[in-house]
């Protein structure tokens, strides 16, 4: 959990510094840039990360060595065709926001391949994953400090990535496997069936998650919009941990598939302790004095200091939901996975819709909260199916249904399963 924290603080030390350093449409440049690296590092870990780490963590770490070549190789090639995608892009737009997508083209194959490195070593060797985390992020730090004066957005883009390469390269040191034989395609090939599931299921959730967003701010208008961000913002540290739980709870969920009834216990404390530290989280949001929430929310506070409490509710609900998702990924079956976010998408996307419409910030929230306890209810009754149902090989799918689902996902809406 400690190298999510690393990796998390080495973007948010950029953001600071970019805000405080130039105006406000050179930041929106830089966030559109950040969006971008989002979704395409959300897209390659599910091709490549995410399959690894279902469907390997139990094997000898030998035979995960042996994977690393491939996994490095399907990154890269995967990184290079987004970049050249995001720089033609970025040159035929033009302007400050042109620019800074040609910057993160240059860099973005260096900071995606240190995230599924991440992935390599989370699973037997955390302080490895720690180590390239907390590399980038004194590196980014040192490099910021230098910054000249005047620098642009492409700048601050570069460097950042140029520290995330530095801790590619160490990490490409530590696997300590055999990466000058890259074979990309048979990666792809190797887990196209949990890839392409992995690839819906987030599609999925960044679909609807933005088209609630959108959706808000056209019901009840952009402030009811700002208190429900400022809202998110809050209770944004929960998201960190979140995915540091997932990749800490995974490997070691696949390692019990043998054992159900302890894999049970474990998807049952985490959500527990997911769960209750949410509802410290908002004891605290309840408890902030209003000077220290203007300090750090300005004008955006009051409107979402009445947000902690039926917000706080919906990150309850999502520590539980977390639980079902966790178990089903140790599971390792993606179709699963798929077909729970499927079936939780619609609720998710229209009660908070249904709850704005009716009461705006609040009732929004209060949506979010049911739409998430329904999600929880799917989830946990698929991850309990999966442990009382026979042991079943998922590479054994047939693949002419394939497209069918993956095109279900594709058209679908969900949100995040956090």
């Amino acid at each position: 959990m400690a190298d999510q924290a690393a990796s998390s603080l080495s973007n948010v030390v950029v953001a600071v510094l970019v805000a405080r350093s130039v105006g406000v449409s050179a930041f929106g440049a830089f966030g559109l840039a950040m969006v971008v690296y989002q979704v395409l590092l959300g897209i390659v870990r599910s091709l490549v990360g995410e399959p690894f780490l279902a469907r390997h963590s139990a094997d000898p770490p030998a035979a995960r060595r042996d994977l690393v070549a491939d996994l490095v190789g399907a990154a890269i090639m995967l990184s290079v065709v987004s970049s050249l995608a995001i720089g033609g892009t970025g040159g035929i737009a033009g302007g400050i926001a042109g620019a800074a997508l040609v910057a993160l083209a240059y860099v973005l194959p260096l900071v995606l391949v240190q995230d599924q490195l991440r992935f390599v070593f989370v699973v037997d060797r955390p302080g490895r994953a720690l180590a390239i985390d907390a590399l980038w992020l004194i590196a980014v730090i040192v490099a910021m400090l230098l910054a000249p004066s005047g620098a642009g957005v492409a700048w601050f883009i570069v460097v950042w990535g140029l520290a995330g390469g530095l801790s590619t390269a160490v990490g490409l040191v530590l696997t300590r496997a055999p990466i000058h034989r890259l074979h990309p395609w048979r990666w792809l090939t190797r887990t196209r069936r949990d890839g392409t599931r992995y690839l819906g299921d987030f599609l999925t959730a960044q679909a609807s998650a933005q088209a609630a967003v959108v959706a808000l701010g056209a019901i009840s208008g952009l402030a009811t919009l700002g208190a429900v961000r400022a809202s998110q913002v809050f209770y944004g540290p929960l998201n960190t941990i979140h995915a540091g739980v997932y990749l800490a709870v995974v490997p070691d969920g696949a390692r019990l598939r043998g054992d159900r009834r302890r894999l049970d216990r474990l998807i049952v404390l985490t959500a527990g302790a997911l769960a209750l530290l949410a509802f410290c989280w908002m004891v605290v949001g309840v408890g902030l004095p209003d000077a220290v929430g203007t300090k750090f929310f300005g004008k955006t506070w009051p409107g979402a200091e009445e947000l902690m409490v039926p917000m706080g509710i919906a990150m309850i609900a999502g520590g539980i939901m977390s639980g079902g998702f966790l178990g089903i990924r140790s599971m390792g079956d993606p179709q699963a996975s798929l077909r729970s976010r499927l079936l939780s998408a619609p609720g998710q996307l229209l009660l908070p819709l249904l709850g704005a419409v009716l009461g705006d910030a609040v009732g929004f929230a209060l949506g979010a909260a049911a739409g998430r306890i329904l999600a929880a209810g799917i989830w946990w009754w698929a991850f309990r199916g999966l442990l009382h149902s026979a042991p079943r090989d998922h590479e054994a799918i047939d693949d002419d249904e394939e497209p069918a689902v993956v095109a279900v996902a594709l058209a679908a809406g969900g949100v995040d399963g956090d």
